[in-house]
C-alpha cells in the first residue's frame, strides 16, 4: 500500500474505542471486538514506550500469540454469524497489530463470511485497506463494494481515502477520480476530503514537465548536495525510510534498477525519514539492501523543507528528475515493475 492515510498505516495502527453494541451486532459479538481494541490500546502504549526511548519502530513487535490462539479455538467451535464475524475481523487486527500477514485460507474465510458492509469493519478503519495489499485480487469487487456501501462514517471516509491516495501513486485519474468525488460530494469539509485535495494540490508541485524544485541538504558523509549536483545528470530522487513498509517491498525493484541503469546515467539520491540518522546504516548493511548511492537524512520527514517543496504527503515518493531539471517520470510510473519499463524508454535498453 501505499504515508498520508497510508503514512497512517504504516506508522501507526489503530485505537479503536468502539461503542458497548453496534447496531446488528450480538453481545458475543461486541465483547470479541472490545477485547481487540483493548489490546490494541496495550501495543499502541507499549510502541510509543520503545520509540520514546530511541529504538526504530521496525523492531517493535508485539506477541498476539494467546490472542490468535483463542480466535482459533473459537472459530472451531462457533456457529452463530455476528460472533464468527466479529472473531475473523479481530484476527486480521491481531495479525496486523504484529505485523503479521494472514494465509490465504483466513483471507478467503473472511471475504466469504463478513460482508463487506458488516459492522465489525468499525474495530479498525485500516483494515479493509489492509485487505488490498494482502489480497489485491481477490478483495477488489468486495473492496468496492465497501468504499460504496460500508455504513460505519469514518471507516467508509478511510477505506475512500486509502483508496484515492494509492491510485494517485500508481494509478490514472479514471482510477483515483470516483473515490476523490465521494469523499467531497458524501463527506464534505471531512479531514479525509480536505486531506485528499491538499493531496491533489501537492503532487502539482512535481507533475510531469515542471521544474524540480531547488533543494540543499548533506549527504551522510558530511558533504553539500543538491539539485545542481546532478546537473546535466538524470537522477532519480526517492524519499523513503526504513519503517516504511512499502518502501522496503520496493527496495529489490530499485536495486535491480540501479544496478541495469547505473551505467546508461541513472543517479538515485535517497532522501531519508527515519527518526534517527542511526538507522539507516543496519539496514544498509545487508548487501540486498546495501542502496550503493547517494543518500540524505531529512531531520522532521514530512515537515522538512525539501518535503514540502516537494509536495510529499506519502512515502515512497520517487521523483525522476532528467538533465534539464525538470522532472520526467513520478508516482505509479516508479513504482515495482513499472520502475524498469520507464526507465528503458527513458535511458534505453
Amino acid at each position: 500500500m501505499t504515508f498520508s492515510a497510508r503514512t497512517f498505516l504504516m506508522l501507526g495502527l489503530c485505537v479503536p474505542v468502539l461503542a458497548a453494541t453496534a447496531p446488528g451486532e450480538s453481545a458475543e459479538a461486541a465483547a470479541v471486538l472490545q477485547a481487540a481494541a483493548a489490546k490494541g490500546q496495550a501495543v499502541a502504549k507499549a510502541r510509543a514506550a520503545h520509540i520514546e526511548a530511541g529504538r526504530n519502530s521496525i523492531d517493535f513487535k508485539a506477541d498476539v500469540t494467546r490472542e490468535l490462539a483463542g480466535i482459533s479455538a473459537r472459530l472451531a467451535t462457533e456457529t452463530q454469524a455476528p460472533a464468527r464475524q466479529a472473531l475473523l475481523v479481530a484476527q486480521l487486527y491481531y495479525l496486523r497489530l504484529a505485523r503479521q500477514t494472514p494465509s490465504a485460507e483466513q483471507v478467503a474465510l473472511t471475504l466469504k463470511e463478513v460482508p463487506p458492509t458488516a459492522p465489525a469493519w468499525a474495530l479498525d478503519k485500516g483494515l479493509l485497506p489492509a485487505l488490498g495489499t494482502w489480497a489485491p485480487k481477490a478483495s477488489a469487487a468486495y473492496l468496492a463494494e465497501a468504499r460504496a456501501h460500508q455504513p460505519d462514517g469514518p471507516t467508509r471516509r478511510s477505506l475512500l481515502f486509502e483508496h484515492f491516495t494509492e491510485m494517485v501513486d500508481t494509478g490514472t485519474e479514471a482510477d483515483w477520480k470516483p473515490s476523490f468525488e465521494a469523499l467531497q460530494k458524501d463527506f464534505p469539509g471531512s479531514a479525509e476530503a480536505l486531506k485528499a485535495q491538499d493531496r491533489l494540490t501537492a503532487e502539482l508541485k512535481t507533475a510531469v514537465g515542471v521544474q524540480a524544485p531547488a533543494f540543499s541538504a548533506t549527504s551522510l558523509e558530511g558533504l553539500p548536495i543538491t539539485l545542481d549536483t546532478f546537473k546535466g545528470k538524470f537522477v532519480l530522487i526517492d524519499f523513503w525510510a526504513t519503517w516504511c513498509p512499502d518502501c522496503r517491498a520496493g527496495m529489490p525493484f530499485m536495486m535491480k534498477a540501479y544496478g541495469r541503469f547505473k551505467d546508461k546515467g541513472l543517479n538515485i539520491l535517497s532522501l531519508s525519514f527515519d527518526r534517527k540518522v542511526e538507522h539507516i546504516a543496519p539496514y544498509r548493511a545487508n548487501p540486498a539492501t546495501s542502496m550503493p548511492w547517494s543518500h540524505a537524512f531529512l531531520p522532521q520527514g514530512f515537515k522538512n523543507p525539501i518535503s514540502e517543496a516537494y509536495g510529499v504527503r506519502s512515502i515512497p515518493k520517487p521523483v525522476l528528475v532528467g538533465p534539464d531539471g525538470r522532472v520526467i517520470a513520478t508516482g505509479g510510473d516508479l513504482h515495482g515493475e513499472k520502475l524498469e519499463r520507464t526507465l528503458e524508454r527513458i535511458l534505453g535498453k
